[in-house]
């Protein structure tokens, strides 16, 4: 099933919407796409981005959940899956599925700055500095980003001195 006319031009809009942070507005518009239309990947994806903005953590994991069971070869689903977990249930929960992401994609460096990121909150510097590790060898920006996250607070000291 595809989306077709008049849906588009309302996913065409609610995506409008969102750039304009005009949450309520952007969802108003998927609510009046066709209901069978509802599961497309574009619009759960939209939802996402939605519900992220709206800080609705427990529906953007719902709704970042089926993409990853639609396509979990697409990284960033997962990193959208635990970051929402991460708020709406735990980061022990938001860590498994990274774990299981980095499994899938080994290669994806934000995921395994993510994974860096939980290590290192749950005390695990070493496994982090391993993940950043990898991350940053994937794309050197990673560093940078690094020295901004808090959640990599405990390893500053260490990417100073690199």
């Amino acid at each position: 099933m595809s989306l077709e006319m008049p849906d588009q031009s309302r996913l065409h809009a609610a995506h409008g919407y969102v750039e304009l942070g005009m949450y309520d507005a952007a969802n108003a518009e998927l609510e009046e796409i066709e209901p069978l239309c509802r599961h497309l990947p574009e619009i759960l994806t939209a939802r996402v981005a939605i519900y992220r903005a709206l800080k609705k953590w427990d529906l953007m994991a719902i709704f970042a959940a089926k993409l990853v069971g639609w396509n979990p070869g697409e990284p960033g689903h997962f990193v959208n899956l635990a970051y929402a977990q991460r708020r709406a249930e735990s980061l022990e929960v938001a860590y498994h599925t990274l774990t299981r992401a980095a499994g899938l994609h080994p290669n994806d460096g934000t995921i395994q700055f993510n994974l860096a990121c939980y290590e290192a909150q749950m005390g695990n510097l070493n496994k982090a500095n391993e993940h950043l590790t990898r991350a940053t060898a994937i794309d050197p920006k990673f560093k940078l980003m690094a020295m901004g996250d808090s959640d990599l607070e405990p390893l500053w000291a260490l990417l100073t001195t690199d």
